[in-house]
């Protein structure tokens, strides 16, 4: 019998959760081995819990290969796919906190929700994928693979998600505000004029009709900054939160304008349907994978500087420029609101709720041969089952076609950690694969404010000196994992084998490996082999001493086990590295 929408749902939740509580060690269990399969039975009292799991090369990654069959007192086994019931039964390996699972559990159904309302859509739908960038941003919405809430997005109505979720291709104008100068907080990137920039993204008339709306409402001896803001952010921040400054005058509504954009997979990126316009990436004060969805301002002030300092290097070293010609997405422009109010509690309820950063579109650097494709769209699948990729690897050949991928996908990470010492948060929403025709060539990156890691002193001559803010200790309290800059060389390297390898390549390969029988050590000696490529083109680097990517074990992040315990320190576990493994292979090899 195939599954309906609601089972398939329901078991993709359960799947994620399970394996992601025992792959994190986050319950109490034990484990019956046989050479192809190991049953986990996950201790809940007089209750007891069985899966059977199979364990990927890639980084132990666990795969359910069972139904989750729940046992009772009396010995009477039962499918299961009731996540909230396990959550609440099974023991922890930490004090249990009913007020924290209790909250994971709502985002679990909100994730069941929205992801039956995506599916549903999907399945009405007529036609072919279309395999353009634009239409794959959409198409391609499955969310995290490992995360068990992928899709969350707390604070949506289902009437919201249909709305604005990227996964209903929605095409929505925007709201314009204008804002007193002294209460924004503005970056620039080099050469760039704000002017411009407005009058290129906004049509003539609305651009003169905004003029005349502050001309009208405004104080003639203030200087107005205009603000984007997405319309479900302003009906829940600026006409709540922002009433009496809206109502008094101190902020200026100036209306929408006329071009219309598409949400990109995170939500919060606004694509123009009109590619010669910028990307607005905008504050929602929504949670989605357990992240709240706001810009912190910090991150915004870095914004245009870290785009300065990327551009600078990459302008200096010839590797990244011409022979990898890497495409870095400028963040040219962020702007956040400071409310001018001493109100502690309209503070915290407008932090980081009003702001913008304007980013480079990746059409400006297409040419005319070239596509792209978001890197979690490799692993995603037409309606009948069959890859978006299926018609390249028949074309090209599955390991032809894969080597190039990872040579080209690989080398520029690998490049900026071990030559300038900078870690790119690159996992898969943050990626692009730029292809002529289904071959890959180079990749475009993007999502820098916040999403880069380095050791000062382990900067290349051309990296030397950036000057950038640091993460206030409020925002360390909120989150502990948000900051750039650290002592610790192992947070460094352990962002690009976390985010890169362990989220978004793994997942590639482990897909490849299902649907196109070409084994998960195969590709990742690929990797290796990017690796040993690399270094003998560039010999004596000293941070191959400080990033070795080969260790026998990393430190992954425990995204599940954050949602059970408050948010205050690191949550890592060490798991095997392929790319270890493998290069102790090669040592016992060469021996």
């Amino acid at each position: 019998m195939i599954p309906n929408t609601e089972q398939l749902v329901k078991q993709r939740i359960m799947n994620q959760l399970v394996t992601s509580l025992i792959y994190e060690n986050t319950v109490h269990y034990e484990v019956s081995q046989d050479d192809q399969k190991a049953t986990i039975i996950i201790d809940a009292g007089d209750i007891t819990y069985h899966a059977t799991v199979k364990e990927a090369f890639s980084f132990q990654r666990l795969t359910l290969q069972s139904s989750v069959l729940r046992c009772n007192a009396k010995g009477k086994y039962e499918a299961t796919v009731n996540y909230a019931q396990l959550l609440r039964e099974v023991e922890y390996t930490f004090p249990k906190n009913t007020t924290k699972i209790e909250a994971f559990i709502q985002e679990l159904l909100q994730t069941e929700l929205k992801d039956r309302q995506a599916l549903q859509y999907k399945e009405a739908s007529e036609g072919d994928v279309t395999l353009t960038f634009d239409a794959l941003e959409s198409y391609a919405s499955e969310g995290h693979p490992y995360h068990p809430s992928y899709k969350s997005r707390l604070g949506f109505t289902l009437e919201d998600n249909l709305r604005y979720g990227p996964d209903f291709k929605p095409e929505f104008t925007i709201k314009w505000l204008a804002i007193p100068q002294q209460h924004i907080e503005r970056t620039l990137a080099t050469g760039i004029e704000p002017e411009q920039l407005l009058a290129q993204q906004l049509d003539a008339t609305t651009y003169r009709q905004f003029q005349q709306t502050i001309s009208a409402q405004g104080d003639e001896t203030i200087d107005y900054v205009w603000l984007p803001v997405h319309p479900w952010q302003f009906d829940h921040i600026v006409a709540t939160d922002l009433a009496e400054e809206w109502l008094n005058g101190d902020i200026i509504y100036l209306g929408e304008s006329l071009e219309t954009y598409r949400p990109q997979q995170s939500i919060r990126t606004l694509a123009p349907v009109d590619t010669t316009k910028y990307y607005l990436k905008v504050p929602l004060s929504i949670t989605n994978t357990s992240t709240k969805r706001i810009l912190a301002p910090h991150t915004i002030e870095n914004a245009a500087q870290i785009t300065d300092w990327l551009k600078r290097i990459q302008a200096a070293d010839s590797y990244l420029q011409d022979e990898l010609q890497t495409i870095f997405l400028g963040e040219i422009m962020g702007m956040s609101y400071q409310s001018p109010t001493a109100n502690t509690a309209k503070q915290q309820a407008t932090y980081g709720a009003l702001a913008v950063i304007w980013r480079e579109n990746l059409h400006h650097y297409l040419s005319a041969q070239e596509d792209a494709i978001p890197f979690n769209a490799l692993y995603s699948k037409e309606k009948n089952g069959r890859p978006l990729i299926d018609e390249w690897m028949q074309r090209y050949g599955v390991a032809t076609w894969t080597q190039q991928f990872i040579k080209v996908a690989v080398q520029p990470i690998i490049h900026m950690l071990y030559y300038h010492g900078i870690a790119l948060e690159s996992h898969a929403q943050n990626m692009m694969l730029i292809h002529e025709d289904g071959w890959p060539t180079r990749v475009a990156i993007k999502d820098f404010h916040d999403g880069i890691r380095f050791k000062r002193d382990l900067l290349s001559d051309m990296a030397s000196n950036p000057q950038l803010q640091d993460t206030p200790e409020e925002h360390k309290k909120i989150n502990s994992n948000s900051f750039i800059e650290t002592d610790n060389i192992a947070l460094v390297r352990d962002f690009v084998l976390d985010a890169f390898f362990f989220i978004n390549i793994s997942e590639i390969i482990m897909f490849i490996e299902k649907y196109y029988a070409l084994d998960e050590h195969s590709q990742w000696a690929y990797v290796y082999a990017v690796l040993e490529t690399y270094q003998r083109q560039h010999p004596n680097l000293p941070n191959y001493a400080h990033f070795d990517l080969c260790e026998t074990t990393i430190q992954v992040e425990k995204l599940t086990t954050r949602r059970l315990l408050e948010d205050t320190e690191l949550r890592i576990h060490h798991v095997s590295n392929p790319l270890g493994v493998i290069a102790y292979d090669d040592i016992i090899t060469q021996k």
